[in-house]
């Protein structure tokens, strides 16, 4: 634990936490008004996937649990939790809402890296681009999970559409929340593989290069 959260891993996870934020708000102001109960499309999910490859699982959840909340200070928008007949969403409606909404929605994303070891360890090209697949997918669907777990619960029968689909169904849910999340996904997937395919230094770290080396020179003496 002391090696994963040195003085060094803290500074990455700032850094990259602050890079994500930037993102989030280039992308957010360039969306605004496109898509109405909030969501955008771009690259803030990069620097998350960056560092969960880089440094692991632990460190990428907290570089998006450190995104979430100083997104938050920015401005949240809360459910009228009155609105519930179900007495246990009156009281702990908005706490849920907030934390599926906002907490969870980028702090899902570091889940990427449980795939950071597969990823180091693959000796072939094509086996580590298959595991940045993986994991961006894992920690984008997550992220899109959340989002649709709070339109449904939270959001709905609010009067609003999308595409022609009213908010009266779950249905309203995926579909809105996939439109910026499910092509979020794919560009900052691809971009990550354009980094592991041209800059693959950035998502590795001179100890683990190290190590890496020394475990081929072993596999080569051993094959003597």
């Amino acid at each position: 634990m002391k090696r994963k959260f040195s003085t060094r891993v803290l500074a990455e996870v700032a850094i990259f936490a602050a890079l994500a934020f930037a993102l989030d708000a280039l992308q957010g102001g360039i969306f605004r008004g496109v898509f109405a109960s909030g969501g955008s499309i771009g690259f803030a999910m990069v620097p998350v996937f960056l560092i969960s490859y880089r440094r692991g699982l632990l460190p990428g959840i907290l570089c998006g649990l450190i995104l979430s909340l100083v997104q938050m200070l920015g401005g949240i928008y809360v459910i009228n939790a009155s609105s519930f007949e179900n007495a246990f969403l009156q009281v702990m409606g908005p706490f849920l809402q907030i934390l599926l909404d906002y907490v969870l929605a980028y702090t899902v994303v570091g889940f990427a890296g449980a795939f950071s070891g597969f990823y180091k360890n693959s000796q072939k090209k094509s086996s580590k681009m298959l595991w940045i697949i993986v994991g961006c997918v894992v920690g984008g669907l997550l992220k899109y999970t959340c989002h649709v777990v709070a339109g449904g619960v939270f959001w709905l029968n609010q009067g609003a559409s999308f595409w022609n689909v009213s908010d009266a169904s779950w249905g309203y849910s995926f579909l809105y929340n996939g439109a910026y999340c499910i092509p979020n996904i794919i560009l900052c997937g691809a971009t990550l593989l354009m980094v592991a395919k041209f800059y693959p230094q950035f998502l590795e770290t001179a100890e683990g290069v190290c190590k890496q080396e020394v475990k081929h020179v072993t596999n080569i003496e051993n094959e003597k």
